[in-house]
């Protein structure tokens, strides 16, 4: 068995330790904030689930290469070396928010609003929160025979009533999420 060898930390500048240490925690907490930004965003997606698939994943790949290559350049002691996934995980957590919150503002920027019309509720379902699970408010909404589902505000939620007619606008994306959005919802 081979020891491995490891690079010597004795002249890294305090400089240089304040700046990684905030870049990797500024990663961390500022992906959580990019990411609930962006999701809050894009719940109402017509594909919600796929396109945070998507641009997670882009976001995920793009962390992975990056981190690769800095590797050299942050580690500043012996224990951020031999514990390096675990401060890329960090710095994932930082490129797949931004990557979300990238793409949810692309999306909006390259949609078309289509039309603004008053359609009906067709349904209005109720989900009771609980641990770990947030309570949601929801409408299914008839769109020219497109039901489609909207998370909304509670208080708005209960203005409403099954069968009434309310003010949507329908988007098209040029990048193929579509979305809906209540105009009279704040």
């Amino acid at each position: 068995m081979t020891k491995q060898k490891f690079k010597s930390f004795d002249n890294v500048s305090r400089l240089k330790k304040i700046i990684v240490v905030t870049g990797i925690l500024f990663s961390l907490f500022g992906g959580i904030f990019m990411a609930i930004v962006a999701i809050d965003n894009f719940k109402n997606y017509d594909n919600p689930y796929l396109f945070g698939f998507i641009f997670g994943t882009i976001g995920l790949l793009t962390g992975l290469f990056i981190a690769r290559k800095i590797k050299s350049a942050i580690l500043i002691n012996q224990k951020m070396q031999q514990n390096y996934s675990q401060l890329t995980l960090f710095m994932l957590t930082g490129f797949i928010g931004l990557f979300l919150l990238i793409g949810q503002n692309a999306n909006t920027i390259l949609s078309n609003k289509e039309k603004c019309n008053n359609y009906a509720v067709s349904d209005k379902i109720f989900r009771k929160g609980g641990f770990r699970r947030a309570e949601l408010n929801i409408f299914v909404i008839n769109v020219d025979g497109v039901y489609h589902r909207y998370i909304t505000k509670p208080n708005y939620w209960h203005t409403i009533s099954t069968g009434q007619r309310i003010a949507v606008c329908v988007y098209k994306s040029k990048i193929g999420f579509n979305y809906i959005k209540l105009t009279n919802e704040n």
